[in-house]
């Protein structure tokens, strides 16, 4: 059986994000965008979209619980000769 240490006092923390956000949403308008290439040797473009993806629908569903209504949009891109997304705030 593992070994734990108990520890006692320790507070819970309020928020478990942290305070930097990855990409840059809360600052885009509408008509903004950027692109982002793979950040690291073996990541995919596909799975950067899927990243990119996920963190855009939970900022969106994050912002409408606080009912502020974003949308943004991706698509594959290449900019200098650099494969990637550029996502677009359109809402």
């Amino acid at each position: 059986m593992a070994e734990y240490k108990i520890s006692k006092g320790v507070p819970i923390p309020t928020d478990f994000r942290s305070t930097e956000m990855k990409y840059p949403f809360e600052e885009m308008l509408v008509g903004d965008s950027f692109f982002i290439a793979p950040e690291y040797d073996d990541e995919t473009v596909k799975r950067l979209g899927n990243r990119l993806a996920q963190a855009r629908q939970a900022y969106q569903k994050r912002k409408a619980r606080l009912g502020v209504e974003v949308q943004f949009t991706q698509r594959m891109w290449t900019e200098d000769e650099v494969p990637g997304y550029r996502v677009w705030r359109v809402k």
